[in-house]
């Protein structure tokens, strides 16, 4: 059974989010749209606190 795989770093796919590289693939787009709301959940976390931390101030 032969297992088409490749290996990338973070970095690398971060770097690949940034630049818009556009996939063929289904799966690597729903990935990709995955990573882009984990990233946004992210920054909403910190714009969260940095208010909490202005209305506790």
């Amino acid at each position: 059974m032969k297992n088409n795989y490749q290996m990338v770093t973070v970095k690398e796919y971060l770097s690949m989010l940034d630049n818009d590289v556009k996939y063929l693939d289904t799966d690597a787009q729903e990935i990709k749209a995955n990573v882009e709301k984990y990233l946004l959940s992210i920054r909403r976390a910190q714009t969260n606190a940095k208010i909490l931390e202005s209305l506790l101030a």
